[in-house]
């Protein structure tokens, strides 16, 4: 055995559980104020921060300590103060950033909660479906998308389409958000072009309800809890989005090829998916580790639940682009115009 293999690793696993701990100090920071308050005042001591959010001081110490060791915020001895530097309250205290990363405070616990059930799946086979990760789960999706969403949909995502902003402006004309989730995308759309008809369709009842209470007063907009086998064809749409969907569903290929049978003879359809590669030895990274765990509690075990495929987060650009092939679509372009540490831009065309 290797002495300094093992120092290494001890080093290693407690870098991982202290990761682990600092998203679930986050995750009280988040629920209970304390990361919105810190960032509204930047700092203070502990004192200070606990009775300016309302909070009990020795909670409020005790976090703000595991958050100073993990490079959260800052300490400093002399005054006893934690300071959050204003970059880093883009991720966890800002709501309205596109980088806000809210949404793991309860995605990622959400998942963690049927630990012993993937166990149970990896053993005796079969999944956990998407409603056994409840409320937290589809409060967690949410709020990871819609950051991104809000600043880069409408002004960054869809001008990358050639052509496809005069046509939605002009209006006559019909877009689906496929998997919308609790509506943001959809929504976003509708407002921005009033004369243009939307529709978001998802699998979970739970999500759509949401979607339509957020959705009052757009007379062009309105949700429906299909499956993507469901959606109509007729009549058929100009623009097809799917946002981090197509690896979830239970039989990906198959819901490409509707998503095309929905197109319009001059639609397009606009794919994001996880932007990694399709071999595992170029996904060897923090992010990529990050994302077969997050594939593996949540996103593949709930297609497998429902007998499908199971194909992954991590299917990456070269097999979305076999799959589009095989699909029948007639061009499958990356959009490299659109840069993103996260998700790839695919554009589709019949």
């Amino acid at each position: 055995m290797d002495r300094a293999r093992i120092d290494g690793f001890l080093d290693h696993f407690v870098d991982l559980a202290s990761g682990a701990t600092t998203i679930g100090l986050l995750a009280v920071a988040d629920r209970s104020g304390l990361s919105r308050h810190l960032g509204e005042v930047g700092g203070g001591t502990a004192e200070d921060l606990a009775r300016g959010a309302g909070l009990e001081r020795r909670y409020v110490e005790e976090i703000l300590s595991g958050l100073a060791a993990a490079g959260v915020v800052e300490y400093d001895a002399g005054s006893r103060r934690f300071d959050l530097p204003a970059e880093h309250a883009l991720f966890i205290a800002d709501e309205s950033s596109p980088y806000f990363m809210g949404g793991f405070f309860d995605l990622l616990p959400a998942i963690l909660s049927q630990v012993d059930q993937v166990a149970t799946a990896t053993r005796q086979g079969g999944g956990v479906p998407f409603e056994a990760f409840g409320e937290m789960a589809i409060r967690g999706i949410d709020r990871s998308n819609t950051p991104s969403q809000t600043v880069f949909l409408i002004n960054r995502w869809l001008p990358a389409v050639p052509g496809l902003v005069p046509v939605l402006e002009a209006g006559g004309t019909r877009v689906a958000d496929v998997g919308c989730g609790s509506g943001t995308a959809a929504i976003l759309m509708a407002r921005a072009f009033p004369n243009t008809q939307v529709a978001g369709f998802d699998v979970s009842t739970d999500s759509v309800e949401i979607a339509r209470s957020r959705a009052s007063g757009l007379s062009n907009l309105e949700f429906a809890d299909l499956d993507v086998s469901e959606i109509p064809t007729d009549p058929r749409f100009r623009l097809v989005t799917t946002f981090d969907v197509i690896h979830d569903l239970p039989d990906p290929l198959a819901g490409m090829r509707r998503i095309r049978e929905t197109l319009a003879d001059d639609g397009v359809y606009l794919m994001m998916e996880p932007n990694t590669g399709s071999k595992l030895e170029d996904n060897l990274d923090a992010r990529s580790a990050m994302l077969y765990g997050v594939s593996a509690l949540h996103c593949m075990t709930q297609s497998l639940a429902q007998g499908g495929a199971g194909l992954g987060a991590a299917w990456g650009r070269e097999r979305a682009e076999a799959m589009a092939g095989e699909a029948g679509f007639g061009s499958f372009q990356p959009l490299e115009s659109i840069s993103n540490k996260f998700s790839a831009f695919y554009l589709l065309t019949r």
